[in-house]
C-alpha cells in the first residue's frame, strides 16, 4: 500500500513523507493532484484481498462486501483465538488475562481438578446422605427396632460393604446395639436382650425401640 506520489501529490500533507491530494488553484498555478495506475491498482488490490481473504467472490453489484468481510474475518472467526496457540502464546495470553491456576482447571474428582455439585449430591431430612468428591458416602436414618436382630436398608447404598455404622438409642434408656454391613444397601443391627435404666437398675427388653444411625465409607 502506499500514498498518493504523483508528481502533483501535495507534500507533507499529513507530516514528513505523508503526501495528499490537493484540488488545485488555478489563480496560483498549482494543479490539481493527478491520479495515475499505480494508485488506482493499489486501492482496488487493497479492497479485493479483504473480501477474498473471506471466501468471497467480488461481486460488482453489492457495496456492503468490504464490511461483510470484515466482520467474518473479526468477528465471526471460525477458529477464535487460534493464532495464540499457533504462535506458541497461550501461557502469556492466560497471564495477561489475570486468570488464577483455579480457571485452567477441568472439572472432574481427579488430581487437579475442580468437581462440580453433581459431586456434592445429598438428601436432607430425617434419613438422608451427603456424597463427597473423594467417592466417601455419609448415611442416616431413624430406624424401629422390633426384635434382637434386624435388617435396615439405607436410603443410599454404598459401593461394597467396606462402610462403618454408628447407632444410638433415642430413648432414656441404655440399649446396647450391634451393627454389621450385610451389603453396600443393608446391615444388621442387633439389640441386646437387657438395658441399664437411668438408675442403674437392668431391665429385659421387650416391644419395639427406636434407634439413630450414621453410616460412613466408599
Amino acid at each position: 500500500m502506499h500514498r498518493i506520489d504523483t508528481k502533483t501529490a501535495q507534500k507533507d500533507k499529513f507530516g514528513a513523507g505523508k503526501n495528499g491530494f490537493t484540488r488545485g488553484n488555478p489563480q496560483t498555478g498549482t494543479p490539481a493532484t493527478d491520479l495515475d495506475d499505480d494508485y488506482f491498482d493499489m486501492l482496488q488490490e487493497e479492497l479485493c484481498s479483504v473480501v477474498e481473504a473471506s471466501g468471497a467472490s467480488l461481486e460488482k453489484g453489492r457495496h456492503d462486501q468490504l464490511l461483510t468481510a470484515l466482520r467474518a474475518l473479526l468477528l465471526s472467526r471460525k477458529n477464535p483465538f487460534g493464532d495464540i496457540k499457533s504462535d506458541g502464546t497461550v501461557k502469556t495470553a492466560l497471564e495477561n488475562l489475570g486468570l488464577g491456576e483455579a480457571a485452567k482447571r477441568n472439572v472432574g474428582t481427579g488430581e487437579n481438578q475442580i468437581p462440580d455439585m453433581s459431586s456434592f449430591a445429598s438428601l436432607s431430612g430425617e434419613s438422608g446422605y451427603q456424597r463427597l468428591p473423594s467417592g466417601r458416602l455419609i448415611v442416616w436414618g431413624r430406624a424401629m427396632v422390633s426384635s434382637s436382630s434386624n435388617t435396615i436398608t439405607l436410603i443410599a447404598s454404598f459401593d461394597n460393604t467396606n462402610y462403618r455404622v454408628i447407632v444410638s438409642d433415642t430413648g432414656s434408656g441404655c440399649i446396647p446395639y450391634g451393627a454389621s454391613p450385610l451389603s453396600g444397601s443393608t446391615f444388621k443391627l442387633t439389640r441386646a436382650g437387657r438395658s441399664y435404666n437411668s438408675d442403674g437398675t437392668l431391665q429385659t427388653i421387650s416391644g419395639p425401640s427406636a434407634v439413630n444411625y450414621i453410616a460412613i465409607g466408599n
